[in-house]
């Protein structure tokens, strides 16, 4: 009799808890009939204040271990200017450490910014999909262990392709990007130091 008490008490709870949940949560983040909230007004088609339509993230970048070693970051900050476009700019850096006997002991700094555009072109057929296009500069420094010399280039590509954003939050997607560099020439040496090749693949978060 005790245990079934218990066990009415319990059910008490948590559907108290149920109920203050549901009453708690925030209406901006409701399905409301079935349909995604909108990015950029409340429930009521109010508009959301600036701060509530900026997101914030970013990417790993350049990721190998081994010989070479490397390592980057590359911060975003992006706003929601429409439902459908999104707005944004965002830094890069990436440490590479080529190490001996197969290479000469070398360090690469790279660093640089970016300001980009997405638009999701046709939400009706494939929600979720944008058109991307971007500005890049990048910068790189060679320091060869030994010298007391330093190289110091630059590149500035634009990038056109596109992303794939697989909402989170109201505020927050996983961003599969596949882009092409209009600027890369496979003769020149300072195109292929910098990118490797033409097709830039990023994953991000933001």
């Amino acid at each position: 009799m005790k245990s079934i008490q218990n066990l009415l008490v319990l059910l008490i709870v948590l559907s108290s808890s149920v109920a203050f949940g549901q009453l708690t949560a925030d209406p901006e983040d409701r399905r409301d009939q079935g349909r995604e909230p909108l990015r950029t007004q409340t429930v009521d088609g109010e508009p959301l204040p600036f701060g509530q339509r900026l997101r914030y993230g970013g990417g790993i970048t350049g990721f190998r271990f081994g010989n070479p070693f490397s390592l980057g970051a590359s911060p975003v900050v992006a706003y929601q200017a429409s439902e459908h476009l999104i707005v944004g700019v965002g830094a890069n850096y990436t440490y590479t450490r080529y190490k001996a006997p197969y290479y000469y002991p070398t360090t690469y700094n790279q660093y640089g910014g970016r300001g980009f555009v997405m638009y999701e072109a046709l939400p009706a057929v494939i929600p979720n999909l944008y058109l991307h296009g971007e500005i890049e500069r990048s910068n790189v420094q060679v320091i060869e262990d030994g010298s007391p010399q330093r190289l110091s280039y630059g590149l500035t590509a634009p990038l056109l392709g596109l992303t794939y954003s697989q909402p989170i939050s109201r505020r927050f997607s996983v961003n599969l990007t596949a882009l092409y560099n209009l600027n890369y020439n496979q003769n020149r040496a300072l195109s292929q130091a910098i990118y490797g090749n033409p097709f830039v693949i990023r994953l991000s978060f933001f």
